[in-house]
């Protein structure tokens, strides 16, 4: 919905991407531009909407971003192993990408996110996949903000 005409608007699928929500995921970048973001092998791919050269509004791939590299040093999987394993896009709040490496079920998994702006990887954190995941994003309490050194001393209120 566009908040400033209040119309619904439909906007087409990548064709390849149809069917194959796993594969990807719809968000914004921190900015509020809408993106989709996808993963082939250890590949992370962004698409932005741009007008192409008939003047229509179109998905057009904007990076291709090779991660092999940065999982291996982060995860510490040795790199025969790395095959066995995937890497799935479960989702994708204001330009991070959230990600996890699976294999086995069974197995601890490793969950990471992608900062599309910095273009930073991070390790969050290693557990089994037994349940789905969604991270959101909250406001920090007031009372927590600040430069008080008294309440981190114990001496505050």
């Amino acid at each position: 919905m566009d908040t400033a005409t209040r119309q619904f608007s439909c906007i087409d699928l990548l064709e390849h991407l149809k069917g194959q929500g796993y594969l990807y995921n719809l968000g914004g970048t921190k900015v509020g531009k809408l993106c989709i973001v996808s993963v082939a092998g250890f590949t992370l791919y962004t698409w932005f909407r741009r007008v192409d050269a008939s003047g229509a509004e179109e998905w057009m791939l904007h990076n291709v971003i090779p991660l092999e590299g940065e999982i291996l040093q982060a995860t510490e999987i040795p790199e025969d192993e790395l095959c066995e394993h995937g890497l799935q896009v479960f989702a994708f709040l204001d330009g991070i990408v959230f990600m996890s490496i699976y294999g086995e079920d069974i197995l601890p998994s490793w969950f990471l996110s992608f900062c599309l702006e910095t273009r930073k990887l991070e390790k969050l954190f290693k557990r089994t996949f037994d349940h789905i995941v969604y991270p959101y994003i909250m406001g920090w309490p007031t009372f927590l903000i600040g430069n008080d050194n008294d309440m981190a001393l114990g001496s505050g209120v």
